[in-house]
């Protein structure tokens, strides 16, 4: 008597996917945390308190000026309307496309950071000197520390344009990355605050930038791509804050972790220029990331 064979349930899979990369991110920012209160304070120690504050390294203070201008959100808006223009006059309508989405996209995360803003109430980081804070409902100014406005709306355009033009997704993303970092250099966030943006923002392109029936199918994407990003951060943060072995041996550790993270992000640039952004069961998409998390280990 013959067995019937059982297929795989496409359902389960997808559930089990999203589970997973909520718990990566869950855990990610809970790994994370540990880092803020130190980075703070070592913001705190190069900056003077003149009529405002001012980072004493230059290159702080420009990344801290440069990507505050950059992270603002009436800049953003006014990029947004500049690519509706350009479309406008070369009658391109995958640029129309890009800039209505990238609106979208804004407005979900502007509505998303500032209803988390207040509902979470986080002290900014000039309000904190210990790890503790307690989480409530808040309306006052200084209490909306998580998630960063900034960095949540940078992460949202630059999602919808790294799937609109895969060949600039690596710039795209570069740029809202230094307006995350810039947000901390400058004092008004701690790190997760930063990170969490960032995972808002880039659930929010994901959304904006595909038909609305697909909704389920975008959020999926976006707590995937989100979890990588995560991941990848605490990795980066762990590995830079351990003493690296001596002699050899550690030279040889950090010397094919760099080969194969360099080698899964070249891996995955060409997948990103053939216009896959989201084909992660293809070979190419699957070896990348195992590439660079096989490195950042």
């Amino acid at each position: 008597m013959s067995v019937p064979s059982q297929s795989p349930n496409p359902t389960a899979a997808v559930f089990g996917q999203v589970v997973c990369s909520c718990l990566a991110v869950g855990i990610s920012l809970f790994g994370l945390a540990r880092f803020d209160l130190p980075i703070t304070k070592y913001v705190r120690s190069v900056t003077v308190h003149l009529p405002w504050d001012q980072l004493t390294v230059p290159w702080m203070a420009l990344t801290s000026n440069l990507g505050d201008w950059i992270g603002q959100g009436w800049h953003l808006a006014l990029f947004s309307l500049f690519l509706l223009a350009i479309a406008w006059v070369l009658e391109k309508p995958n640029i129309t496309a890009a800039a209505v989405q990238t609106l979208i996209a804004h407005g979900i995360a502007a509505l998303l950071a500032n209803v988390l803003k207040h509902l979470i109430g986080r002290p900014r980081p000039k309000f904190v000197h210990s790890g503790d804070w307690q989480a409530g409902v808040s309306w006052v100014s200084g209490l909306d520390s998580f998630p960063s406005g900034h960095s949540t709306a940078s992460f949202a355009i630059a999602t919808v344009l790294a799937k609109r033009f895969p060949a600039a997704s690596p710039l795209c993303l570069a740029i809202a990355l230094f307006v995350g970092i810039s947000r901390v250099l400058r004092g008004s966030h701690f790190l997760t605050d930063v990170i969490g943006g960032a995972i808002i923002g880039i659930l929010s392109g994901s959304v904006a930038a595909a038909p609305l029936r697909q909704w389920r199918t975008s959020l999926r994407d976006g707590i995937h791509y989100a979890a990588i990003a995560a991941t990848s951060v605490l990795g980066g943060l762990w590995t830079l804050s351990h003493r690296m072995e001596d002699g050899m041996i550690g030279v040889v550790l950090l010397s094919v972790g760099i080969i194969a993270i360099a080698a899964g992000i070249w891996n995955r640039k060409n997948h990103w220029l053939r216009g896959n952004w989201s084909d992660q069961a293809s070979s190419p998409g699957r070896g990348s990331i195992l590439l660079m998390a096989f490195g950042a280990a």
